[in-house]
């Protein structure tokens, strides 16, 4: 027998579900694509900039500690400092190392993409199970429609259209509803949307505005490429610099 819903409480729960739709479609997503999209265009130049910024670091630390040898009256050994460098900024190294592998595997591998009509059914379907089967529309619910729900999810994550289908099927198309809490259901909608508001104002989601204007993101990539050019004038600077000190005090 099917329950009566009062109106307010099947407009919070429509206006839940869709949070909770838009909450999982950023973070399956549209994210990924942006991030994909965000270090593919700009990734190499922010990289090969933190590069340099990385050698200006070590060389301002090699001709600190070269200074250090002069004012003790030492010869300058560039092997010992060099060694000293090296464990100093092993940690950084790797950092770098791990930012490089990041773009490398993005250039090589390429995200699956549903047909324009394919993707239409596959937001319409998850959207549906959201309303039959997530824990805050239906608290009541069995263990094995919990189970469906995380298939559905994962389903959705990775685009697999037929795994959604099939789990549609197996719902029960009876719309018994549940009694719901407004309070309840006013205070997962507040969650939501903080949870939604914080996506789009973290990385990758703040990048967006770089890749949908033209303009902005022209104007960044000048940015880095400037920085950069700079960032080589001062290493320049400081190599001829080191050069000049081994030069005069370095052993024999």
């Amino acid at each position: 027998m099917s329950i009566i819903v009062h109106p307010e409480v099947q407009k919070l729960k429509d206006r839940l579900a869709e949070l909770i739709y838009e909450h999982e479609n950023l973070i399956s997503h549209l994210c990924p694509l942006i991030e994909r999209r965000y270090v593919l265009e700009f990734g190499i130049y922010e990289y090969e900039l933190y590069l340099l910024e990385f050698d200006i670091s070590k060389l301002k630390r090699k001709l600190q500690l070269m200074r250090m040898e002069i004012n003790h009256e030492n010869k300058i050994d560039l092997e010992k400092i060099d060694n000293i460098l090296s464990e100093e900024f092993e940690e950084y190294e790797q950092q770098l190392k791990a930012q490089i592998e990041e773009i490398n595997y993005l250039k090589s591998t390429e995200i699956k993409q549903l047909s324009d009509e394919d993707s239409r059914k596959l937001k319409k379907i998850y959207r549906i199970l959201i309303k039959k089967l997530h824990p805050d529309l239906n608290p009541n619910q069995r263990f094995y429609e919990k189970n469906m729900f995380l298939r559905a999810t994962k389903a959705f994550q990775n685009g697999d259209l037929s795994d959604l289908e099939a789990l549609l099927a197996l719902t029960d198309d009876g719309e018994i509803e549940e009694e719901s809490e407004i309070d309840d259901l006013k205070r997962l909608i507040g969650d939501f949307e903080e949870k939604i508001e914080k996506i789009k104002q973290d990385y990758p989601y703040n990048k967006k505005e770089l890749l949908v204007d033209d303009e902005k993101g022209r104007q960044y990539k000048n940015m880095l490429v400037e920085l950069i050019h700079d960032r080589q004038d001062d290493i320049k600077k400081l190599e001829k610099e080191i050069d000049d000190l081994n030069v005069k005090y370095s052993k024999t």
